[in-house]
């Protein structure tokens, strides 16, 4: 695992092995370089605002953002995941899958 910062968020890159990194960053994605702590919106509302239609998530992402759902196969791990207090979280899985989540609503889309 390394810390990636990006627009003042600090994004953990979840890797098992050093020489990794560039393959699992590929995989999932850039980081979003549209959230940031500069802005008085919650993640949810910044992912709304530069993603349009988020569509809600048929699922559960538990503590450490594991994605587990009946239509997946198996539980979908992050590889990017990013914390920021009172404004909620953002995890990043393969295939460019992404949850928004905050207290009260949880939402995955896709990103191009």
């Amino acid at each position: 695992m390394f810390i990636h910062h990006v627009n003042g968020i600090d994004w953990l890159v979840i890797t098992a092995f050093e020489e990794l990194k560039p393959i699992f960053i590929e995989d999932a994605g850039e980081i979003p370089s549209c959230f940031s702590i500069d802005s008085a919106l919650n993640l949810i509302d910044q992912a709304k605002r530069a993603y349009g239609y988020l569509p809600t998530l048929s699922g559960v992402i538990t503590d450490t953002g594991t994605f587990q759902s009946q239509g997946n196969e198996e539980d979908l791990n992050p590889q990017l995941a990013c914390l920021v207090e009172g404004r909620g979280r953002v995890f990043i899985y393969h295939g460019g899958f992404v949850a928004f989540v905050d207290d009260d609503q949880t939402f995955i889309t896709r990103m191009d």
